[in-house]
């Protein structure tokens, strides 16, 4: 029996398996969806025109030095969160490497050791997944930060001319991306603390998955959706 067979054998380790893919992959891939369902509910649509409103005045006022300096508290966290990422990949990884061999000085024949690590390696694995998928989506934040930087102080007429769109609407897609890639980044990063707690314990896994879900949904991304209209 492979580890991934051995390790959703068990009943608990399936549906914290179910519960994870449903409370992080799946959920923010349709959160864009659910955005657009339920616009006026979702938080990440009022920051998005919170920050177009911003946008509206730097474009109006031409103030420069103002957009840099906003961004660059941002830029900052990101390349925290990116450096964190290849650090604790590399680390994840070493200790995949060790765990899938037994030690020299062990009394144990490599069955035994290998059966008291059932399980171990898929979770790892996931770990260095993760910290791989919260890499990308920071560095994709990154980039969308550098060249709003770039093209901020860009004619707006000019823009228009190019784009199709208004330098309001341009600029703040841009600023919009940048921060919801870096919001990716950073609940990858949480996704990681339930599959951390899957190492020691089926049943903290789950509760830490379920506790994850309820928070992103319940009073986070559409805490005012019950709220009356």
């Amino acid at each position: 029996m492979s580890s991934w067979e051995a390790l959703l054998s068990h009943p608990l380790d399936l549906v914290g398996g179910i519960l994870f893919a449903l409370a992080f992959p799946l959920y923010h891939g349709l959160y864009p969806s659910l955005v657009r369902r339920f616009p006026n509910r979702a938080a990440r649509r009022r920051f998005d025109l919170f920050r177009r409103s911003w946008i509206a005045g730097l474009v109006e006022n031409r103030d420069l030095l103002v957009a840099a300096q906003q961004t660059r508290n941002l830029a900052m966290v990101n390349s925290l969160l990116a450096s964190s990422a290849l650090i604790l990949m590399g680390l994840t990884a070493n200790v995949l490497v060790q765990v899938a061999k037994p030690p020299a000085t062990s009394t144990a024949s490599p069955t035994d050791w290998g059966l008291q690590l059932v399980g171990l390696e898929p979770k790892l694995f996931l770990l260095i997944v993760v910290f791989a998928v919260a890499f990308g989506y920071v560095m994709g934040s990154l980039r969308h930060l550098g060249h709003f930087n770039l093209v901020i102080g860009a004619d707006p007429e000019l823009i228009e001319e190019q784009e199709g769109v208004s330098a309001v609407d341009y600029f703040s897609a841009l600023i919009n991306r940048a921060s919801n890639r870096h919001t990716l980044g950073v609940r990858t990063f949480y996704s990681a603390f339930p599959l951390f707690a899957w190492l020691f314990d089926s049943r903290l896994f789950v509760l830490l998955t379920l506790a994850s879900a309820i928070r992103f949904v319940g009073f986070q991304d559409f805490r005012h959706l019950l709220r009356r209209s």
